[in-house]
């Protein structure tokens, strides 16, 4: 009964011939019961119009009084045009969904590559939304090694709707220059040139000489003379060449920076309240599962969690954020308060601004005011005194 079965009510005068066709034509009937001149039945729904063939051929009146299984159901489905046409829309929604592409995993931990990745992939038109099996994999795993600065090799795998891009990265001096144009290191701080390491370019400015902002001390123009002695004359031959300048100009300068905390600050505090938001997730469209929108200043730490069909990853999902709700408060803080904050700006600054160089002296004059407190330091620095400038040859 793979459709289910039907019952009948059967009518006339004699059922003797019906009993031995139903026999020899091997009908798989059931609940027979012959009754007042009327014969009912029941019969799987796929043999139906044997059924009913076999009556019309003997003269007998049939009516089918109910319907039972998968055939109702089926009848009852397929009799709503809108379900079908939406189960379909989803059944293939499903299958194109499931083939395209929906997030991006590349395994790098350097931030430029990442960018430089993502831009390959959108020149090449992998995006998202694009149809995964009309992605040239090879043609872009190709774009990616030759276009992305600081790789060597870059290979595409997919996993359900994610495009995983594994990339190994140069090292050091080795990685490939993306930039030919010639260039000069030029001054960007005003100095005393201390050490050179020249790689290529045309040192201008010696070591032990001052520098101020803006000097070109090693030329991307290199002018070479040859000399000659023709018939008691001397012929001087020059040649221009242009290279892109390259090394390390290390010197001491100064640099000066001020600090200011006032004393009426601000201050940012949680307040304990909490919520919890919901998203519908489909690519990178976000539909609130909510009503009202929480009013004030919240902390939002969110997680992704996507949907399955039969163990299939699908490319939506439910995005949750957990929400803190904090203020602003405004602080009256002492000149000793106010003094130990801007001395914490000042520490932070040579945290984030300063790693890269040596800090041989550090000055700082306090200065309070009726408004707050102002810290002046001037710091004596040891370190890359140069910038690589490029520069376009004259024609």
């Amino acid at each position: 009964m793979i459709f289910g079965y039907i019952d009948y009510v059967i009518t006339g005068d004699s059922f003797t011939k019906f009993f031995r066709r139903i026999m020899s034509d091997k009908l798989p009937v059931s609940k027979m019961c012959e009754k007042n001149e009327k014969l009912t039945l029941r019969i799987p729904a796929e043999h139906c119009k044997a059924l009913e063939r076999l009556c019309d051929e003997l003269g007998l009146e049939y009516t089918a009084t109910k319907r039972h299984g998968s055939f109702v159901l089926a009848k009852r489905f397929l009799g709503r045009g809108g379900l079908v046409i939406g189960t379909a829309a989803v059944m293939l929604s499903c299958f194109y969904l499931s083939n395209v592409v929906v997030r991006f995993d590349i395994l790098s931990d350097d931030e430029n590559i990442r960018k430089g990745v993502m831009s390959v992939l959108k020149e090449e038109g992998v995006e998202t939304g694009t149809y995964i099996p009309s992605i040239d994999l090879i043609v872009t795993e190709r774009a990616l090694k030759q276009k992305v600065e600081g790789i060597s090799w870059a290979g595409i795998t997919r996993k359900g709707d994610t495009l995983i891009i594994d990339v190994i990265e140069t090292e050091g001096d080795t990685k490939r220059e993306s930039n030919r144009y010639p260039s000069n290191l030029v001054a960007c701080e005003n100095g005393v040139i201390e050490k050179v390491e020249v790689y290529d370019g045309q040192l201008k400015i010696p070591v032990g000489s001052g520098v101020t902002k803006g000097d070109i001390v090693v030329g991307g123009e290199i002018i070479t003379s040859k000399s000659s002695w023709i018939d008691g004359k001397e012929n001087v031959e020059t040649k221009t060449s242009y290279a892109r300048s390259k090394g390390k100009i290390l010197g001491t300068f100064e640099r000066t920076v001020t600090f200011t905390q006032p004393f009426e600050d601000k201050a940012e505090k949680t307040t304990g309240k909490r919520d919890t938001k919901r998203f519908f997730t489909v690519f990178d469209a976000d539909i609130p599962l909510f009503f009202s929108k929480p009013e004030g200043y919240w902390k939002n730490e969110q997680r992704y969690s996507p949907l399955s069909l039969f163990g299939l990853e699908m490319p939506f999902g439910i995005t949750t954020c957990e929400l803190e709700e904090y203020k602003f408060s405004q602080d009256t803080l002492t000149e000793q308060q106010a003094l130990d904050a801007v001395h914490e700006k000042a520490y932070l600054y040579e945290e984030n601004f300063l790693s890269d160089y040596e800090i041989k002296d550090r000055q700082v004059e306090d200065n309070v005011t009726e408004n707050g407190v102002t810290a002046t330091v001037t710091y004596t620095l040891y370190g890359e005194l140069c910038r690589e400038v490029e520069f376009f040859i004259k024609k």
